[in-house]
Parts: C-alpha cells; sequence; structure tokens
C-alpha cells in the first residue's frame, strides 16, 4: 500500500465517521421530538384530569354550601376572638413593661438624687472636689437626656394600643358587614331553591358525561401507553444503533492506531529511502565531477593537438618556404611525412573515440544502477506492505546502502 492509498483510506475513514456523526445527531433530534411529543400528551392528560376534578367540584349539593357558610362564620368569631384575645394580652404586656420602665426609671433618678447630694455635701466640706461635681454636673445632664429617650419609648406601648383598638374597630366594621354579605347570601340561596331540581338533572347528566369522558380517558391511557411501548421499544433499538455504531467507532479507533503505526514505520522507511536517495546523489555529483575531469582532459588534450598543429603548420611553412625549391625527393618525402601526419591523427581519432564509449558505458552503467535501487525500493515498499517491521526495515535499508556501497 503506497502513501495515495493511505491517504484516500484515511479520507474514507473520516467520511464514514461524518456519516455516523449525521447519523446520531438525527437520531438524537429524532428521540428529542418523540420526548416532546410524550410530554405535551401527559400535559394533556394532566389537563383533562384537572378538568375533571373541576367538573366534580362545582357541583356541589345545598347542604356542603350551607356548610361552608357556617363553617366561614364560625372561622371568622375565632380569628375576631383570638384578635381580642392577642390585643388584650398586649395591652396587659405593655402596661407592665410600662411600669417596669417606670420603676427602673424611678429608682435610677432616686439613686441619683441621693448621689448628687452626696456630692453636694462632699463638694461643700472639700472645695478641692469642685471639678468633680461639675464632672457629675454633666452626667446628670446626660442621665436626664436617656430618662427624656426613655419617656419617648415609653408612649411607643400607648400609640400601639391605639393602633390594636382602630384594628379592633376595623375587625367590628368588616363583621358587620360580613353579616350584610351573609343575609344576601342567604337571599341569593333562596332565589336559587327553585332551580335545585334543574342542577341535579344537569349534575345526572354531567356524571354520564364525566363516565364517557373517563371511559374515554382510560382508553386514550391505554393508548398513551402503548404509543409510550413503542417508543421505548424505539428507544431500545436506537441504545442498540448506538452501542453498535460507537463499536464502530472503537473499530476505526482501533484501525486508526493501527494505520498510526503503518506510518511511523512508513516514515522510517522513508527516512531509509532519503537517505539511500541523499547517497544516490552525492554518487551522481561524484560521477558529475569524474565526467567534467574526462571533458576537462579531453579539452586539455584538443589544445594540445591544436597547438601541436599549429606547431606542424608553423614548421611545414617554414619548410615550405625553404624547400620551395627542392626536389620530387623532397616533395615525396614530405607526402611521406604529411601521410605519417595523417595517420597519427587518424590514431589519435581512433583513441579519442574508446574514450567516449567508456564514457557512454559509465552513464548507462550508472542509470542501471539508479534503476536497481529504484527496483530494491519498490521492493522494500512491498515488503512493507505485507509485514511492517521497522527493525527489519532499518537492516534491509542499512544492507541495501552497503551492498551499494
Amino acid at each position: 500500500m503506497d502513501i495515495q492509498q493511505a491517504l484516500r483510506l484515511i479520507e474514507w475513514l473520516d467520511e464514514e465517521r461524518r456519516r455516523d456523526r449525521t447519523t446520531i445527531a438525527t437520531l438524537e433530534e429524532r428521540l428529542g421530538q418523540q420526548n416532546e411529543a410524550v410530554a405535551s400528551l401527559t400535559r394533556r392528560l394532566n389537563s383533562l384530569e384537572s378538568d375533571q376534578s373541576v367538573i366534580r367540584s362545582d357541583y356541589v349539593p345545598t347542604t356542603a354550601t350551607n356548610e361552608a357558610l357556617d363553617q366561614m362564620r364560625r372561622d371568622m368569631r375565632q380569628m375576631i376572638e383570638a384578635t381580642e384575645t392577642k390585643r388584650l394580652n398586649a395591652e396587659r404586656e405593655a402596661q407592665r413593661v410600662a411600669d417596669l420602665n417606670r420603676e427602673q426609671i424611678l429608682r435610677i433618678v432616686r439613686e441619683l438624687d441621693d448621689k448628687s447630694d452626696r456630692i453636694a455635701r462632699q463638694t461643700g466640706e472639700i472645695p478641692a472636689f469642685q471639678h468633680e461635681r461639675d464632672r457629675f454636673a454633666g452626667q446628670l445632664a446626660d442621665m436626664q437626656l436617656r430618662l427624656e429617650d426613655l419617656g419617648k419609648r415609653l408612649e411607643d406601648p400607648d400609640r400601639r394600643i391605639a393602633y390594636l383598638e382602630e384594628q379592633r374597630r376595623q375587625d367590628a366594621r368588616r363583621i358587620s358587614e360580613l353579616e350584610a354579605q351573609l343575609i344576601d347570601l342567604r337571599k341569593g340561596l333562596d332565589a336559587v331553591r327553585p332551580k335545585i331540581a334543574l342542577i341535579e338533572d344537569l349534575s345526572l347528566r354531567n356524571e354520564r358525561r364525566i363516565q364517557e369522558i373517563a371511559n374515554t380517558d382510560r382508553e386514550r391511557r391505554e393508548q398513551i401507553q402503548q404509543f409510550i411501548d413503542q417508543q421505548t421499544l424505539m428507544l431500545q433499538e436506537r441504545d442498540q444503533e448506538v452501542a453498535a455504531l460507537v463499536k464502530r467507532f472503537e473499530e476505526h479507533d482501533r484501525a486508526m492506531e493501527q494505520n498510526i503505526a503503518r506510518f511511523e514505520t512508513w516514515s522510517e522507511a522513508y527516512r531509509s529511502m532519503r537517505q539511500i536517495i541523499d547517497d544516490f546523489h552525492r554518487i551522481g555529483e561524484r560521477l558529475e565531477r569524474r565526467i567534467n575531469e574526462v571533458a576537462e582532459m579531453q579539452r586539455l588534450s584538443e589544445d594540445r593537438f591544436r597547438q601541436e598543429w599549429n606547431d606542424y603548420r608553423t614548421d611545414d611553412q617554414k619548410r615550405w618556404k625553404q624547400y620551395t625549391l627542392s626536389n620530387d625527393e623532397v616533395w615525396r618525402r614530405h607526402d611521406e611525412d604529411f601521410a605519417d601526419f595523417l595517420k597519427t591523427v587518424q590514431a589519435i581519432q581512433a583513441e579519442l573515440g574508446p574514450l567516449n564509449t567508456s564514457v557512454q558505458r559509465l552513464w548507462q552503467l550508472e542509470r542501471e544502477r539508479v534503476a536497481l535501487y529504484s527496483e530494491r525500493t519498490q521492493d522494500l515498499l512491498k515488503r512493507f506492505d505485507v509485514e511492517p517491521d521497522s527493525e527489519g526495515t532499518n537492516g534491509s535499508a542499512v544492507g541495501s546502502r552497503n551492498g551499494l556501497g
């Protein structure tokens, strides 16, 4: 499996996970709708029960009305009596507290008078206590202020008593109003009594209707129970589906962990391949340097040959000038020398031809060597796809580099 296939597999797994999440969200939304439907049905059932209880409570017999009025009257009397008792107790308690405060204040005043008399006698006898007398006079003024405050506080119970009396008068007025309302209610009851028969007839009809509503309500309850059972079964099925989805997610997670481990193995193989490629680049650079050296040698050889040729032409021109007037023997020798020179040139060209062939063969060998590296790399990738073993991969990569080196 190459890297592109692994990436496609990861994209497919992500797409499956997104689809599963969309399915779960849809199921949760449907579950919320079902819960809302159940809640609305429950509210409707409660409203029907409350309507039924209101209908039953509306049809109260006449005796129950009279008993309710009597009970109201008794409650009002008890409330009035309790209020009067509380008022009397409050008055007595306020009077008692006022008496206690008054006695305490009088006792404090008497003590202060006694102290002031003693201090006056002592200050009259001893002039050195004049300053102390002034101080005690200031304290006495403070005590008088406190007494005034206490007097104001004692006036509060009186105001409370007046407030309680005002409440008692208001309660008496309310009682008279309630008695007048009671008379009006009695007149209304006398007017309503002719309609009792009609109300009883209506009550019988309403009882029959209530019975029908109860039967309908029982059927509705049965339908609701069936619906709830169906929803419970559907919820159980959804729970099973969700559990299956969770199991699939766990399998996907395990597969992802395996893929991550394989990716780590592949990354190690990639690093090994990267090292091999770097070695190949270094070898290529060395080969290029060698080719450049050979090209430089060839250029130097051509320059030397050109220089020799130029020297030869110069010498030949000199000889041509010197032996222009020579005989045919000189020309024959010249032709022989020239033929030798041509042979020499041909020999040099023949020597340069195999050198070029050797360079081409060396380049072909390097290309075959690179192809061999590529084949071995593909074999390593196939081996990693079959058996993801990082240690074996590292060993084979190191062995390949050693063999290539």
